[in-house]
């Protein structure tokens, strides 16, 4: 008994040794999560109490993903010719600098809207973001490292900081709190740029700067132009960008609209979300700590399209009606429960698939322009999922996002076969 529990412990610590920056990357990511912990289950709530209605807050989400998409673009373009820390620290500060200003000070909707604008441009960080992650670490770690980055944005949910958010709801109101959770996360993210930028090691570039910035733009954009056509051609590459694009809708529509369904729809009491983000906080840890890290390459393949079984679930049970037996919390429970497990697959698994297809120094383009395709989905399914919550019904808008899981789960058994034929030919 004790021996297992030693090598377990052991097993335990080898996964959280990552390599300096992808670690630094990870770690000091907690300075961001912490307040995120705290607001995240309040944001719609919030803005909503700023005077913009059920459609608008995901609407305006969904209408500023193109100045996302030119963030993104510029992103993955500077990520090889100026270098991955400068532009992560670039576009943090745009990004959340922004955002938690304007969430901090906001007075009426348009500081609302602006907010949204800000964080829109967080798409810019992604390419410089993943090539950070993944630098140094080997192709059999990445779903280990995914699991790390996953456990630790958990970790604040883990150490009681939703419950935390929701006490202080509870004790100061929703806007009151909402101002000052904001105030400490704008500090929060200054720290945390800060030490980025310090102790983060520059590590290159892998293409020359521009003589001027129209040379740079046409050279950019043939660049795109050919890992784009390149990307095409990858075993499983054009079924695997549907089926993300699919999740990435989901998962925004649901980010923004789960806390209004639980409160509207169902009946629950609105200081009960801050539970709901604690208790998936540690059954999503389940999956992160005791499976997961197990998984060989071969099983992740076998594994594909888990995470929409699980993401069904968790939908259908949102259509139980409620009455005086059942408790919605319970419910709620039950719904968000499943939607972690499916989640944490989803992050794990397929995501350290999807990078194990990209080569190292195509990443930032590949990951620029594979997000720019998600997101341009995410731009038309989320403006449909935001008409059919605030102007058909809530109960329409599950229906739509479980009808997107089942074609979600077949395009992934499309994925599975090519891989799977891919590796044993080779």
């Amino acid at each position: 008994m004790w021996k297992h529990l030693k090598t377990f412990s052991a097993a335990i610590k080898e996964m959280f040794v990552l390599p300096r920056t992808p670690a630094l990357t990870i770690y000091v990511g907690i300075l961001w999560l912490i307040p995120l912990a705290m607001v995240g289950p309040y944001r719609s709530l919030y803005l909503v109490s700023l005077g913009l209605s059920n459609t608008e807050v995901g609407l305006y989400s969904f209408l500023f993903i193109p100045f996302g998409l030119v963030a993104l673009w510029v992103g993955g373009y500077l990520t090889d010719v100026w270098g991955r820390k400068k532009t992560l620290f670039l576009f943090d500060v745009l990004s959340w600098g922004g955002y938690c200003f304007c969430m901090a000070f906001a007075s009426n909707k348009w500081w609302g809207v602006a907010a949204l604008f800000f964080i829109a441009l967080n798409l810019g960080s992604g390419p410089a973001y993943q090539c950070l992650l993944n630098e140094g670490v080997p192709e059999n770690k990445r779903a280990v490292m995914y699991s790390v980055l996953q456990f630790v944005n958990s970790g604040a949910a883990l150490l009681f900081f939703p419950l935390l958010g929701g006490y202080w709801v509870g004790r100061r109101g929703l806007v009151t709190a909402s101002h000052e959770m904001f105030g400490m996360f704008l500090a929060f993210v200054a720290i945390g740029i800060a030490v980025r930028m310090v102790y983060i090691q520059h590590s290159g570039t892998f293409e020359k700067v521009p003589a001027t910035w129209r040379h740079g733009f046409r050279e950019g954009l043939d660049q795109y132009l050919k890992t784009f056509e390149a990307l095409m051609k990858k075993t499983g590459a054009v079924p695997f960008l549907a089926s993300r694009i699919l999740d990435e809708s989901i998962f925004a529509s649901l980010m923004i609209y789960a806390s209004l369904y639980y409160v509207q729809r169902l009946g629950l009491p609105d200081t009960s979300l801050s539970l709901l983000a604690q208790v998936t906080a540690y059954t999503s840890c389940v999956v992160l700590f005791f499976f997961t890290p197990r998984l060989s390459y071969r099983w992740s393949l076998k594994l594909l399209g888990l995470d929409q079984v699980l993401g069904f679930a968790a939908l259908a049970l949102l259509l139980v009606p409620v009455n005086g037996s059942l408790n919605p919390l319970i419910l709620c429970l039950a719904s968000a429960i499943l939607a972690s497990w499916g989640s944490s697959f989803y992050y794990s698994v397929s995501t350290a698939v999807w990078m194990n297809i990209i080569g190292e120094r195509e990443r930032a383009k590949v990951v620029a322009v594979s997000t720019t395709i998600f997101q341009l989905g995410v731009w038309v399914l989320g403006s449909v999922a935001a008409f059919l919550y605030g102007h058909v019904s809530p109960v329409a808008l599950v229906l739509f996002l479980m009808t997107a899981r089942v074609a979600d789960f077949f395009l992934l058994r499309r994925v599975k076969i090519a891989l799977q034929s891919h590796l044993h030919f080779n």
